[in-house]
């Protein structure tokens, strides 16, 4: 094939190339430069969340040993209740009863 016959560039083209690279380049810098700026408001938010679950956290850790003490509370109130229904005269009549003989082996017997 005839040298004629293959495309050669002229500098008009190979200036076109190279403005379509410069203008490439500058969109990537530009979008690196948007992410930067973005990033420190972005991890202010991850901050803010985290420190609001944290929050959370800690209000649901409070309450745990609260309910835990009410619940121990109403054990000892209901020891209380099942100890003196045992020695009253009625405490006879209810051991007839799988349930209350129950409750008193799991409750009484066991402490």
């Amino acid at each position: 094939m005839p040298e004629k016959d293959f495309y050669t560039p002229s500098d008009t083209d190979a200036l076109r190339r190279e403005n379509e690279l410069l203008a490439l380049e500058v969109h990537f810098l530009r979008a690196r430069l948007a992410e930067t700026e973005r990033a420190p408001t972005d991890l202010q938010d991850r901050l803010e969340e985290a420190e609001r679950t944290i929050t959370r956290l800690n209000e649901r850790v409070s309450v745990t040993p609260q309910r835990k003490a009410q619940l121990e509370s109403a054990e000892r109130d209901f020891v209380t209740l099942l100890t003196r229904l045992s020695q009253s005269p009625l405490g006879k009549v209810l051991r007839l009863k799988k349930g209350y003989r129950n409750l008193e082996q799991r409750y009484l017997k066991t402490r």
